[in-house]
């Protein structure tokens, strides 16, 4: 708890601005989810995304999400709407990533011989 009259002011503004900022944040995670589940069912995923997109950046134009996070879920989904859109494209790209450098013939490593040492059972003078 707050020990201060300012510490205490303060809490009372947080606790304000979270209960403001929950339905913006939920609503933008469930558009997000929706887009992702028409894009896994091949329904009007376009429209879905778009429709994320909108809410998302709404979200971080409040400032209720940070801007780069509102960027990178909507560059993640622009991403699986594209793949999912075009199969045949991934289909040419899958055999790259699957692509091995071919193996070279083992060489059997040679040892040189071990070089005499010297006796150690002289004492040291």
């Amino acid at each position: 708890m707050a020990h201060s009259k300012s510490a205490l002011k303060r809490w009372r503004q947080n606790e304000k601005h979270r209960e403001r900022n929950k339905p913006v944040r939920t609503a933008a995670r469930t558009a997000v989810k929706k887009a992702h589940t028409a894009i896994a069912a091949g329904d009007d995923a376009a429209a879905a995304v778009r429709e994320a997109a909108s809410i998302v950046d709404r979200a971080a134009k409040r400032r209720v999400i940070h801007a780069n996070a509102a960027s990178r879920h909507k560059s993640r989904l622009m991403r699986q709407l594209n793949r999912a859109a075009s199969p045949a494209a991934e289909a040419e790209a899958a055999p790259k990533r699957a692509r091995k450098a071919p193996a070279r013939a083992a060489k059997p490593k040679v040892k040189a011989p071990a070089k005499p040492r010297a006796s150690r059972s002289a004492p040291k003078a």
